[in-house]
């Protein structure tokens, strides 16, 4: 998947910390700074499984099925969001 320099940057910004999984207010501020700067940058739709599977990769966490569930828990937040956005013309 081929993310902005940006919005790798916010994504990157998301998941570096180790408290990246976990429900803590910042962990989801950084996580909604990424989502904002993906739809900045590429519009409102997501490639669900590609995004997934980078995420997976950067994140060195394919092996660990609760934090793949965690990202995908977020993916389809994002997408939720996205389509939120694009349904009212924000």
């Amino acid at each position: 998947m081929m993310l902005s320099g940006a919005a790798e940057s916010k994504l990157k910004a998301w998941y570096g910390p180790g408290t990246w999984h976990t429900n803590h207010p910042s962990d989801f501020d950084r996580w909604y700074d990424f989502v904002n700067q993906y739809q900045l940058d590429h519009g409102f739709t997501i490639d669900e499984p590609l995004l997934q599977e980078h995420i997976e990769r950067q994140a060195d966490c394919r092996t660990n099925e609760y934090l793949c569930d965690i990202i995908r828990e977020r993916i389809s937040r994002a997408y939720n969001i996205l389509d939120f956005l694009r349904r009212t013309g924000r």
